[in-house]
C-alpha cells in the first residue's frame, strides 16, 4: 500500500487538514462557554448568582441565593439556545471525523480514489452537504449566542428576580463572559468557507470536470492541427493556359 504524504502539498489535502483543526476549535470553544453573573440584593448583604453552561439550557439553569444556596428561580422561560448549540457541536464533531477520514483516504488510497469515480463523487456530495450544514448551523448558533447574551444580561436577570422589585436597588457585581461562544461563531463561519472552498478542488477530481477538460483539450488539439496544416484551396489554383493550335483549312 503506497503512502502519499505529498497530498498535503496540494490544496485538496491541505484544506482537509485545516478543516480538521478548525472543526475542533469550533465545537471545543462552543462547549467551554460556561459563565455566571452575580448581582447583590438591596435587602441585606446577600447576592444571587446565575450560572449557565453547555448545552445552554437556560430554562433549567438556576439562579441561586449565595447565602442559603437555595434555588430562587431559573434564568429564563425560553430554551431557544439549546437546539442551535447542540446542532453546532454535532456539525463540528462530524466535520472533524469526516475530514480525518478523507485525509486517511487521500494518504493510503490515493490511486483507487483517482481511478474510481465513485470516491470523488461521494467526496464532492459530502463536501457540499456539510458546507450547507456549516452555514446553517453557524447562523443558528449566532442567533443562539444573541439570545444567551440578552437573557443572561444583568438587567434581564434583575428584572426576572422576584427579590428585586422596582423599588429595591439591586446592583451588579459580576457580568457574564461571552468571549468563548462568540469566538465559536467566528470559527463556524470560517469552517463554512473552508468546506465551500474545498468543494472546487474536490470537483476537479470528478469525472464531470475531467471529461469536460478532455473535450476542451481535444478541441484545442484539433484547432492547432487545422492551423498547422490549412486545407488546400483549389479555387486559388490558377488553371493552366491552353495554347490553341492553329487551325488549318
Amino acid at each position: 500500500m503506497a503512502v502519499n504524504l505529498r497530498i498535503f502539498t496540494e490544496p485538496r489535502g491541505l484544506i482537509r487538514a485545516l478543516q480538521f483543526i478548525f472543526a475542533i476549535f469550533a465545537f471545543a470553544i462552543a462547549c467551554s462557554g460556561s459563565s455566571s453573573a452575580t448581582f447583590s440584593l438591596a435587602k441585606g448583604n446577600d447576592s444571587i448568582q446565575a450560572s449557565w453552561s453547555y448545552p445552554y439550557d437556560l430554562k433549567n439553569s438556576p439562579m441561586i441565593i449565595n447565602s442559603t444556596n437555595n434555588l430562587q428561580q431559573t434564568i429564563s422561560d425560553s430554551n431557544s439556545a439549546k437546539p442551535s448549540a447542540e446542532f453546532f457541536v454535532f456539525i463540528g464533531v462530524t466535520s472533524m471525523l469526516l475530514s480525518l477520514a478523507f485525509c486517511i483516504i487521500y494518504i493510503f488510497f490515493d490511486r483507487p480514489y483517482r481511478n474510481d469515480w465513485r470516491f470523488s463523487m461521494i467526496d464532492f456530495v459530502i463536501t457540499i452537504i456539510w458546507s450547507i450544514f456549516w452555514i446553517a448551523g453557524s447562523a443558528a448558533w449566532a442567533k443562539g449566542v444573541s439570545d444567551i447574551r440578552s437573557q443572561t444580561s444583568l438587567n434581564a436577570l434583575v428584572n426576572r428576580s422576584a427579590l428585586c422589585d422596582p423599588i429595591s436597588d439591586c446592583k451588579a457585581i459580576q457580568a457574564g463572559s461571552y468571549g468563548s461562544i462568540i469566538s465559536s461563531v467566528i470559527f463556524g463561519f470560517l469552517n463554512f468557507v473552508l468546506w465551500l472552498g474545498s468543494a472546487w478542488f474536490v470537483f476537479k477530481e470528478t469525472k464531470f470536470f475531467k471529461s469536460r477538460t478532455e473535450q476542451q483539450q481535444q478541441q484545442q488539439q484539433q484547432s492547432q492541427q487545422s492551423q498547422a496544416f490549412p486545407p488546400t484551396s483549389f479555387s486559388n489554383m490558377s488553371s493552366p493556359t491552353m495554347e490553341h493550335e492553329p487551325q488549318f483549312r
